[in-house]
């Protein structure tokens, strides 16, 4: 497996790359209340997922980070929400160890992948996916049933979604009237992000989930965008081998939690 990003073996241009898909992916799943602390981002989003209710590393900042940690700490009891630490390769190298003694459990190891959209094949496969820049109320239903978010989470998605000012990619595949694969895109100038795909078990197998990723990396090439990226839990090997059939090869860098309840 390569761990690079786009061949280029330059630190400098990694962690520019590592950046800006932070930057563009942090904005294209928002939180719903930011603070921004001495290059910290501390996300809420009503406890609905761990990366937007997290810290996460923007740049490396000025303070001590025992005082930084112990601010972290109390916002979020504050809330009564566990205090998470989303790590990527932008934190600081000390912040890993100094959180593993303050008794913070680690998980949720990810990797980041990323393709080349260039060169992109036919999209003739892929006339049955359909694609709204809008979150529908029937594509919000019908993720909703595929993920099994309940009456509440779907309300935070979709606040969360109404704050997202990149352009949506909604994607879904039909069959006999109900919506039985999703998939979701974020673009921006550059990148194009992949999220929230579920596809219903009873049509499992069939090529829907790659349809609905042709499509939408066709319609974001069309646009200009030239990388697409996404994010796989490590221990998903059945999601690791199919982003790999997708293209998605190299693996730009990876990420945990640590989290202290």
């Amino acid at each position: 497996m390569r761990i690079q990003a786009f061949f280029n073996p330059d630190p400098i241009f990694v962690r520019e790359m590592i950046t800006e898909i932070e930057t563009h992916s942090l904005a294209a799943i928002p939180a719903l209340e930011t603070e921004n602390y001495d290059g910290w981002l501390i996300r809420f989003a009503r406890n609905h997922t761990h990366r937007a209710n997290s810290v996460n590393v923007i740049h490396r900042g000025k303070l001590p980070l025992e005082a930084k940690i112990t601010h972290c700490e109390e916002v979020y009891a504050g809330r009564r929400q566990p205090c998470h630490f989303r790590l990527t390769p932008l934190a600081e190298p000390e912040l890993d160890p100094l959180l593993d003694q303050r008794g913070y459990s680690r998980s949720r190891n990810t990797e980041v992948r990323t393709r080349s959209l260039a060169g992109l094949g036919s999209q003739a496969a892929v006339n049955d996916v359909m694609i709204s820049d809008t979150p529908t109320p029937a594509w919000l239903k019908g993720l909703a049933a595929l993920t099994g978010q309940n009456p509440r989470q779907q309300r935070i998605f979709r606040d969360m979604l109404m704050q997202v000012n990149l352009p949506l990619l909604c994607a879904h595949i039909e069959k006999e009237g109900k919506i039985v694969a999703c998939g979701l895109g974020v673009g921006s100038n550059a990148h194009l992000g992949l999220f929230e795909f579920a596809t219903n078990p009873a049509y499992q197998r069939q090529g829907l989930a790659a349809r609905i990723t042709l499509a939408l990396m066709g319609q974001a090439r069309d646009q200009g965008i030239g990388t697409a990226y996404l994010q796989v839990v490590t221990t998903n090997a059945s999601g690791q081998a199919f982003w790999e059939r997708m293209g998605f090869n190299d693996i730009l860098y990876s990420y945990h939690y640590r989290t202290k309840l």
